[in-house]
């Protein structure tokens, strides 16, 4: 009974300095479309509970890790055998890192395809394309931390490509590396990276996201919207509270239970530490979120025109991604309601391209 007296003036407590029955009314105003695509929806939430599993792990690698070259390899090593559950939490940051870019991914594609760019929406997508290159900058500046062998070779071919820009290439180059060549002060400048700039950079880009969401609501596919008008029937919905949030939360557990397991069974590893003297190991690739640019650039010929293959590669990329950034302001057709083709095929053969290339990359 004491108990039960404590918690209602807990709560009672919480409501008087919070207000929380307001924002519990909101919620369950606010609806949820309710269609056949409506599984996308949960990806972003998914995303979120990802991202503050990478800071709690984040903060626990903190204690232990010291970003130097001769002593980042030996602190990761001593982490993963002689501290406690060390080598559990690190494993979990790991996987919990590549399956939100894993699902950041599938938000964007399904984005992309849906056309949800459309206006009004078009700061959501610029804000989710900060997110997206975000957390690939976060994957990629951690790669090179534990200072083995294969990272320090992947980071050495991926700071490299940049050179090949015209103009401002090489100034990029030793911009990421912090000199002219790969060294502690490439690992220091990536270490900042990752845990003092990106990752507030990707909390604040995510609540101007979530709040640009909450203001505009959840965007219906054009499809959706059409045969809703063609049968003259109004699009389905659900409250956010309590149904659609204990959705979110069963995902989000069903999902830890994912990672803790991928964590046990596929324990995050450590190569030898690296040597700037000796070659590169055999079979060094990026992340897997990296392989579709590095075999397109590998099936690119040598010459093009009055180009090399690879400098003509790196600009068609970085091109393709700027009119990716500005598709909901090119895209004015679908602003009129009226499906576009052009657009539509764009998104498949995107989404197409880069799995095919993904898988492409990893088995050669």
């Amino acid at each position: 009974m004491a108990l039960n007296v404590d918690i209602k003036k807990f709560r009672m407590g919480l409501e008087e300095r919070f207000d929380l029955g307001k924002w519990i009314e909101f919620s369950r105003k606010k609806m949820v479309p309710v269609h056949r695509f409506s599984v996308f929806y949960y990806t972003g939430g998914v995303v979120l509970f990802l991202l503050i599993l990478q800071i709690l792990t984040g903060f626990f690698l903190l204690f232990y890790y010291k970003a130097a070259p001769e002593t980042a390899h030996d602190s990761i090593a001593y982490m993963m055998t002689e501290v406690p559950f060390g080598w559990l939490i690190r494993s979990i940051h790991h996987w919990s890192s590549n399956l939100m870019i894993f699902f950041l991914l599938v938000h964007f594609f399904s984005v992309l395809l849906l056309k949800a760019y459309r206006k009004p929406r078009e700061l959501t997508w610029l804000t989710g394309i900060v997110l997206l290159f975000g957390s690939l900058t976060m994957g990629y500046s951690g790669y090179i931390l534990p200072w083995d062998d294969r990272a320090f070779f992947a980071v050495k071919v991926g700071t490299q490509m940049p050179e090949s820009l015209p103009l401002i290439g090489e100034q990029l180059k030793v911009f990421l590396r912090g000199g002219r060549f790969v060294t502690g002060a490439t690992l220091n400048r990536f270490f900042a990276l990752h845990v003092g700039l990106i990752p507030w950079l990707l909390a604040g880009t995510l609540g101007l996201h979530l709040l640009l969401v909450q203001i505009q609501g959840m965007s219906i596919p054009l499809s959706i919207e059409k045969e809703a008008l063609r049968l003259n029937k109004k699009i389905k919905g659900e409250p956010f509270f309590p149904h659609y949030f204990l959705h979110d939360i069963s995902f989000w557990l069903l999902l830890l239970g994912v990672v803790v397991s991928l964590a046990v069974l596929e324990p995050a590893g450590i190569g030898p530490m690296a040597n700037p003297l000796e070659p590169a190991p055999p079979g060094v690739k990026p992340d897997w979120f990296f392989l579709s640019i590095y075999q397109t650039l590998k099936i690119i010929p040598s010459k093009i025109l009055f180009f090399s293959g690879e400098t003509f590669g790196i600009v068609c990329i970085f091109l393709f991604v700027v009119s990716l950034v500005f598709i909901p302001f090119i895209d004015r057709a679908s602003s009129r309601r009226e499906a576009s083709l052009f657009f539509t095929l764009l998104g498949a053969v995107t989404t197409l391209y880069f799995i095919l290339m993904t898988i492409i990359g990893y088995f050669t």
